[in-house]
């Protein structure tokens, strides 16, 4: 079995449940449409799963904090718009997540299976207009929350 293969299953042979969430993620054309409350806030949903698998993964929350800081420096100037659209540059502030979180993943900061979670939802194809980056930003403040329970 593949490196990648590997990753993607737990102990137990059952599917990684970040890597479940990739897959949902990708059968969408946009994150509001899997990032619903009903389907990630409850105890077990998405959130819960996903803050269960990153502290098996022993990833430190200095680094969930630090993108969380910057997902709500863009949501607060988001706010500020008049319509849903995003302004091109708070576009690419969110596109330029991703560099930094490739820098953390390839100093081992962020588990694998965390940085493909965010490759799949930071990207201009899922993230189209201002709902669906608060469902994104609401999505990962509960993940934040589910992971301070577990520590």
């Amino acid at each position: 079995m593949s490196k990648q293969g590997q990753r993607r299953r737990t102990q137990k042979g059952r599917q990684n449940p970040i890597d479940s969430l990739i897959d949902e993620i990708k059968k969408v054309d946009s994150l509001k449409k899997v990032f619903k409350p009903e389907n990630y806030a409850l105890p077990d949903g998405w959130a819960h799963k996903t803050a269960e698998s990153l502290s098996k993964d022993a990833m430190n929350s200095n680094q969930l904090r630090k993108i969380f800081t910057q997902l709500k420096n863009i949501e607060e100037s988001i706010d500020r718009n008049k319509g849903n659209e995003l302004t091109q540059e708070q576009m690419n502030k969110i596109l330029l997540l991703m560099p930094q979180i490739a820098y953390a993943r390839g100093r081992n900061l962020i588990p694998w299976p965390f940085y493909n979670l965010m490759k799949e939802c930071i990207t201009p194809n899922k993230i189209r207009d201002r709902e669906d980056y608060k469902s994104f930003v609401s999505f990962y403040t509960s993940v934040i929350a589910y992971s301070k329970m577990g520590r």
